[in-house]
């Protein structure tokens, strides 16, 4: 079974040979090769704290969208 690629935040997520490889775009001697078992256990335990990492994400978004306002608020102060 293989599964077309995803690239993501950097990273690369790709299912050849019933192994999912995940590789650092940035840095592609840095990567992981799971068998499909333990690629579902995976899925699995991420599975199970879905909202916790939904919200760790949301708060993490907010943070940049803040940081980029700030940034931008600077800039214009320097600029005007």
């Amino acid at each position: 079974m293989d599964i077309a690629e995803m690239k993501v935040h950097d990273w690369k997520f790709q299912v050849i040979n019933d192994q999912l490889l995940i590789t650092s775009e940035q840095n592609p001697n840095a990567h992981l090769e799971l068998s499909a078992q333990a690629a579902f256990s995976l899925l699995d335990y991420l599975y199970q704290y879905r909202d916790d990492l939904s919200a760790a994400a949301q708060d993490e978004e907010k943070s940049i969208s803040s940081t980029d306002a700030i940034n931008t608020t600077e800039q214009a102060k320097l600029s005007g």
